[in-house]
């Protein structure tokens, strides 16, 4: 019984950033079940979308926008682009996840636009599902006109 009390107060240390969460469940009188978990806070990721400023090129046929997640807690994500909340065709967009020097991920999604598309009333939205949550960033054309001099 005290070596199992010191493991866990052993585990408990090396990771302080946990929580331990106990369930106790009685079956009938005098048995029990201790269910002890530890419970990891994790961090939620950050969305960033990088539009153009003006066009890449002064021939290009398509605006490409381009959507960074990081802190990301595991590599099986879904990146999802949605035009003034219309999700858009897959055919347009592709996306690679990068395994970080800390243990989590990065990833990158891109969202090719094509320039007779390219509206400035349009609002581009970038969402990642992490662990049932949805995390999103948005940006419009307007936006992206403002910097240019």
């Amino acid at each position: 019984m005290k070596v199992e009390a010191l493991i866990t107060a052993v585990l408990l240390l090396s990771l302080s950033c946990a929580e331990l969460e106990e369930k106790m469940i009685s079956f009938s009188r005098g048995v029990q079940l201790i269910v002890k978990a530890i419970k990891i806070r994790t961090v939620a990721p950050k969305v960033q979308i990088l539009a153009p400023v003006g066009l890449q090129t002064p021939t290009s046929e398509r605006v490409i926008l381009t959507c960074v997640i990081r802190e990301l807690q595991s590599n099986q994500i879904s990146i999802t682009w949605k035009i003034n909340n219309t999700v858009v065709s897959q055919k347009h967009s592709s996306g690679e996840v990068f395994k970080q020097p800390d243990g989590t991920f990065t990833a990158l999604g891109f969202y090719f636009v094509p320039l007779h598309d390219w509206r400035s009333d349009d609002v581009y939205r970038c969402e990642v599902k992490q662990e049932g949550v949805i995390y999103y960033e948005e940006v419009w054309h307007s936006l992206c006109d403002q910097y240019v001099s």
